[in-house]
């Protein structure tokens, strides 16, 4: 699949059907309707998966997801992929170890912006940091 930049990949809440791996371009993970603006949370780009949603009930997305540039993925099914893992052991624990990778990641680039929250200055908004400063 392809996406031009700002088109939104997948929307949280909506049904989480796809596991996508990024080939190309960059994806802010976040979220989008908030008051003061869009909060991202961390961005995906080539040879990282996206979403995780789709491996556990109830298969919603959390976040939304937006791409920031021309974005290509291989977008896999999740049904099929789970039926897959669940018949052959092997490729079930290497998906799980890459979905954990992704959910560790997407826990620490969390961490770091709830550290950020906690420690602003009152007059200034916290909307986005593109880097974590640890």
């Amino acid at each position: 699949m392809v996406f031009k930049p700002g088109e939104i990949i997948f929307r949280r809440g909506k049904k989480a059907e796809f596991l996508y791996l990024v080939e190309k371009g960059t994806v802010a993970v976040g979220l989008l309707k908030e008051k003061k603006g869009p909060v991202t949370i961390l961005h995906a780009g080539k040879g990282e998966n996206l979403g995780w949603s789709w491996a556990f009930a109830p298969y919603q997305w959390k976040f939304d997801a937006r791409a920031k540039t021309r974005v290509e993925v291989i977008a896999l099914e999740g049904r099929p992929l789970l039926d897959k893992m669940g018949r052959y052991p092997l490729l079930g624990y290497e998906v799980m170890r890459h979905l954990a990778s992704s959910l560790s990641k997407g826990l620490e680039a969390t961490r770091h912006q709830m550290v950020r929250a906690y420690h602003r200055k009152p007059e200034k908004d916290w909307i986005y940091w593109p880097q974590p400063m640890f």
